[in-house]
C-alpha cells in the first residue's frame, strides 16, 4: 500500500512540475512578445520625433559638440549606451540627443556621431559629420539627407520605394509643422 503511495505522489509531483514549466515557458513567452510590440511601438514615436518635432540644426550642432570633445581628448571615442546599462558619460550628453531617447551613441576619431534610436532588428537613426569631413571613397553617408552633416539611416529604407515613401511623408508632414 505504501508503495503505491509513494508513486502517485511522485507522479502527482511530476505533473504538477511538467505543468509549473509549460506555464512558465509561455508567460515568458507571451512576455517577450509582448515586450517586443512594446519596444516596436516605442522605436516608432522615437522616429516620429526624430523626423517631425527634432530642429534638425540643433541636433546636428550638438553632435558636433561631441565630436570637438572627442578632438580634444575630453571624450573618448566608442560606444555609449543611453537606455538600457547607461555609460555614466551619456547623462552629460545635450538634451537635443538624449532627448530622442536613443539605445546608445557611436562616436569614432573621425568626428562622426552616430545615435541609434532602435537596435536588434530594426536599425534606424541618424549620423552626423564634422564640417570638413571628407567621405572616404566606397563610403555611404547614410539613406536621406536631412540638412548638410545630418544623415537618416534605417535598414528598412532600402530597396523599398514604399518605405521610402513613408519617410519623405513624415518629413513633409514636418514641414507644414
Amino acid at each position: 500500500m505504501n508503495v503505491k503511495l509513494g508513486k502517485r505522489k511522485i507522479i502527482k509531483g511530476a505533473v504538477v512540475l511538467i505543468f509549473a514549466f509549460i506555464v512558465l515557458n509561455v508567460w515568458g513567452y507571451l512576455s517577450s512578445v509582448g515586450y517586443i510590440m512594446w519596444d516596436v511601438r516605442k522605436g516608432k514615436q522615437r522616429q516620429m520625433r526624430l523626423l517631425c518635432e527634432t530642429d534638425f540644426q540643433e541636433l546636428l550642432d550638438a553632435c558636433r559638440r561631441l565630436s570637438d570633445r572627442v578632438a580634444a581628448g575630453d571624450l573618448k571615442p566608442q560606444q555609449y549606451n543611453v537606455r538600457v546599462k547607461p555609460h555614466p558619460e551619456s547623462s552629460r550628453f545635450p538634451k537635443a540627443i538624449l532627448d530622442l531617447e536613443p539605445t546608445y551613441i557611436i562616436i569614432n576619431t573621425y568626428g562622426e556621431v552616430m545615435i541609434e534610436l532602435h537596435g536588434g532588428f530594426l536599425h534606424y537613426g541618424v549620423t552626423t559629420y564634422p564640417k570638413d569631413y571628407k567621405k572616404p571613397a566606397g563610403v555611404e553617408y547614410g539613406d536621406k539627407m536631412l540638412i548638410d552633416g545630418l544623415w537618416y539611416y534605417d535598414e528598412a529604407y532600402k530597396g523599398d520605394p514604399e518605405y521610402q515613401k513613408i519617410i519623405e511623408d513624415l518629413l513633409q508632414k514636418r514641414d507644414k509643422q
